[in-house]
């Protein structure tokens, strides 16, 4: 009996005993590429960037993307329409009456939005410059030539009015997203394929940046401002080198929002500084400005430069000597 018991211990061909494998056979393995909680720690976050820069990098070329005009503004802004709807439904809440509390939250949502009201002009100003965009991007792409692709930072206000615009053609249209809980889900008007989530702010500005042949800034917040600044830093410190027009679209609201002259006289802008950025009242005025730098760029081979190398950076080529890194 002894020696039954001690045969059943010993060790298979394989070097494992019975009792070894009964142990090991239900220990649940996790493969390193497949344990979240290892992905979401914190050591991990250098991972979760390089991520974030080649998971948007593969499906935009997937996408034939090559080229974009981004939009910045303001979330909170909708069509006049549905404006006048919604301050219409609160009045007739206040008239209903009810808890002093609850009319008084009523009536400081309807001061908001009557504040809102004058810009609400920009939405629609938006959505045509979307649509302008797109419908022109189509109509070069069937000649052969590159598209120049809308895009937006994803949420509502400004940024879906772009979308609206450039899908009502038909078009591929992005959203570069982030984790604002304000804004809620993607704005609908974004391609399937083109709806990007950044857990990282840097990384969404990069990208942003990366393929962006065109900036429209409409009015907005500390986060419209930010990505304006970042642009200008850009362009001004020549880390971007190409031609990049930067629009911001309504004149009285940004003759009063920065004081850009001022800086001007008093030194911290030089006048170069200055003609970075034109400022339009209208989305004809916008999509002319744009259409005319695109076709300056061409006439000059600068725009061939610029597809030089993102062909290279596609196919991961060396750049060419003297050539700087891109």
């Amino acid at each position: 009996m002894a020696a039954a018991a001690a045969d059943a211990s010993e060790a298979r061909p394989n070097g494992e005993t019975e009792e070894h494998k009964e142990l090991t056979e239900n220990v649940p393995t996790v493969k390193a590429y497949k344990n979240v909680d290892f992905l979401t720690a914190a050591g991990s976050r250098h991972i979760r960037i390089l991520c974030e820069v080649q998971e948007p990098a593969k499906r935009l070329n997937e996408n034939g993307v090559d080229n974009y005009m981004l939009f910045l503004g303001s979330h909170l802004l909708v069509h006049p329409e549905d404006r006048a709807k919604q301050i219409g439904d609160l009045e007739r809440q206040v008239k209903a009456g009810g808890p002093r509390d609850e009319i008084e939250a009523l009536s400081a949502k309807i001061r908001f939005f009557k504040k809102l009201q004058p810009m609400d002009r920009y939405y629609d100003e938006a959505r045509k410059l979307g649509e302008r965009i797109a419908r022109w991007s189509k109509e070069r792409q069937q000649r052969g030539s590159p598209g120049y692709h809308v895009v937006s930072g994803g949420g509502p206000g400004i940024m879906e009015a772009a979308n609206k615009g450039a899908s009502s053609v038909g078009e591929f249209t992005m959203g570069f997203g982030s984790t604002r809980p304000e804004w809620g889900r993607m704005n609908k008007f974004v391609s399937p394929e083109g709806a990007f989530a950044f857990h990282y702010f840097f990384m969404r500005k990069f990208w942003m940046a990366y393929k962006c042949m065109g900036l429209i800034v409409f009015p907005g917040g500390y986060g419209s401002l930010d990505e304006l600044f970042e642009f200008l830093s850009l362009v001004s410190s020549k880390k971007i080198t190409h031609n990049l027009p930067i629009i911001l679209m309504g004149k009285d609201h940004w003759k009063q929002a920065i004081n850009f002259d001022y800086l001007v006289e008093c030194g911290m802008l030089s006048t170069e500084h200055r003609e970075l950025m034109v400022t339009v009242e209208t989305a004809e005025e916008a999509f002319d400005h744009l259409v005319k730098q695109v076709n300056m760029a061409n006439e000059t081979g600068e725009n061939e430069v610029v597809e030089d190398a993102k062909r290279r950076r596609l196919c991961k080529t060396p750049s060419n000597a003297g050539h700087k890194a891109d």
